[in-house]
């Protein structure tokens, strides 16, 4: 049998830690609030850094590409290169014909499977059990069970 009472002392002890760890997350987000707005304008020269960094990146890449296409060179410069990637390019649906007429690459669709299986008793294939799990829940706000602590 359960003791009830060490249940509700857990009760009381789950929202006094959660208590406190929201007074200290609220403490972390007025320092971190204040710490960014005294720092403002370093935070905007970063951003402005890092845009001008993808920009120069973006032309370094394309210069590379160039070079490349020109000179065939995969390599055209110290610190660059060029690396050929195969990509393949097909109807998802006649790929998929292919592989069920093949029998081959298919993968089971999981989530559509459960929720059939779960929806339609009559159908559910005999290979599946369906079970009750038990779970424990622990309300969000637990205020009411203790006294408000000051910050």
């Amino acid at each position: 049998m359960t003791d009830l009472t060490a249940l509700q002392d857990q009760v009381v002890n789950v929202a006094r830690a959660r208590q406190e760890a929201q007074r200290l997350s609220d403490k972390k987000k007025a320092m971190y609030d204040e710490f960014i707005s005294q720092h403002t304008d370093f935070f905007a020269d970063v951003v402005v850094a890092q845009t001008k960094v993808s920009e120069e990146e973006d032309k370094l890449r394309e210069l590379t590409i160039k070079a490349y296409h020109e000179t065939g060179n995969k390599a055209p410069a110290q610190g660059v290169g060029v690396r050929e990637l195969t990509k393949l390019e097909y109807e998802s649906k006649k790929a998929f014909e292919w592989c069920l007429d093949h029998k081959i690459m298919l993968k089971l669709d999981t989530p559509a499977f459960e929720k059939m299986a779960k929806m339609a008793p009559e159908t559910r294939p005999g290979f599946v059990t369906v079970y009750t799990e038990v779970q424990a829940t622990i309300a969000t706000d637990l205020s009411k069970v203790i006294e408000p602590v000051n910050p």
